[in-house]
């Protein structure tokens, strides 16, 4: 047996999205670091096979500013108020892509492929999320041609249950899944769903940027220009949407004495967005009075760097966000409602069990991985 020379990564790294790329990095970093060549593979859309969904797809566009606010009609909703702050951050949003097209240039090395490799690593990252508005490709659940062998790390199906999936999906999952020597997954969701497809022995690990140490990156990472005292409100684009969360957030700040600043993605009512690089964004954790997220690598970044903050959940992420905070053991920092907001100001983040699960999650990521990154020697 042999360690696989030339490794492929198979991940959702093309979004523009400070957790996707990152753990991309991580991933790429920790495999590097056992002496794999890693480059990544683009993830190959399939029209054919996204047809086996009928047309289902599972919806939270009512999470985000979407919600009624389509057509012509909805871009006269946005002519408020913050019409003037929407504009401003829209420039900012489009000056971000280049900070994520530089990264994945000097640090993914996105660019560079190969006609075959040793081994595919597929994930981590919501891949299995078949039944999400980026669509179903057997491609993410094993079919990948330019792999000698195929596994999988800290795997995650996202919103996507069991229960979801119409039968040719399924049928073609159950199909792939047969090209998978080794399961890893990040959430008991996932680990649920696979074991209806594999009688395999599927292993439960940490996020990549959970068990990857990033303190030399940050440390080297300029400290963007930011507010005296300055709380981070961590989501997707403009989900924090609702006037319940919006005043909500901002009587907060006020009360404390703490400028709402956004990071990763704006929100329309928060004048204050960062454009900055992924390392710098961890940066900002770290020097954060406070920090509020309702996404899932909001809560990793948080629970490693951030001293003080609160995580909401939502219907779109309950699965893996409930998951990875019991996990981690911080259901005091847990929000079910934004008016949970205020209890959570004087939560004492409890750093000495999180380092615990941490590094027994080193370790089980690095016997996982050694064991299933070698290749049988041919003659």
């Amino acid at each position: 047996m042999s360690i696989a020379d030339k490794v492929c990564i198979l991940s959702r790294q093309k979004i523009d999205n400070m957790g996707a790329v990152l753990q991309a990095y991580a991933l790429k970093k920790i495999l590097e670091s056992m002496g794999c060549e890693v480059e990544f593979l683009d993830v190959q859309p399939n029209d054919e096979e996204n047809k086996l969904r009928n047309n289902r797809c599972l919806d939270y566009s009512t999470e985000g500013e979407l919600q009624g606010r389509r057509g012509l009609r909805g871009k006269l909703r946005k002519v408020d108020k913050y019409f003037i702050n929407r504009i401003n951050i829209k420039c900012r949003t489009m000056a971000s892509k280049n900070y994520y097209a530089d990264f994945r240039k000097n640090y993914l090395n996105i660019g560079k492929t190969s006609a075959h490799y040793d081994l595919c690593v597929i994930g981590s990252d919501c891949v299995f999320d078949c039944m999400g508005i980026r669509g179903f490709t057997t491609q993410l659940f094993g079919n990948v041609k330019e792999a000698e062998k195929v596994i999988t790390y800290a795997a995650s199906c996202g919103a996507t249950r069991l229960q979801d999936l119409p039968e040719g999906v399924a049928s073609k999952i159950r199909e792939s899944f047969g090209r998978i020597s080794a399961f890893s997954v990040r959430d008991k969701n996932t680990h649920e769903f696979v074991a209806k497809f594999t009688n395999k022995r599927i292993n439960e690990n940490l996020d990549p940027v959970l068990i990857y140490d990033f303190d030399s990156e940050a440390g080297q990472a300029d400290m963007p220009e930011v507010p005296e005292r300055y709380c981070i409100v961590y989501s997707f684009y403009n989900r924090f949407n609702s006037q319940k969360e919006a005043e909500t957030i901002k009587d907060f700040c006020s009360r404390h004495k703490l400028t709402p600043v956004t990071v990763g993605a704006p929100q329309y009512w928060i004048n204050r967005h960062i454009v900055c690089s992924p390392f710098q964004c961890l940066k900002l954790f770290q020097k954060a009075d406070f920090v509020i997220t309702d996404t899932f690598h909001g809560t990793v970044f948080s629970a490693k760097y951030a001293d003080k903050f609160a995580v909401l959940t939502r219907e779109s992420n309950y699965n893996k966000l409930s998951d990875l905070i019991t996990r981690l053991g911080i259901e005091k920092h847990w929000m079910q409602d934004i008016s949970e907001l205020e209890a959570k100001y004087l939560v004492k983040k409890d750093m000495e069990h999180i380092h615990r699960v941490i590094e027994a999650g080193k370790e089980a990521a690095a016997a996982y991985l050694r064991e299933n990154i070698t290749m049988e020697k041919t003659v």
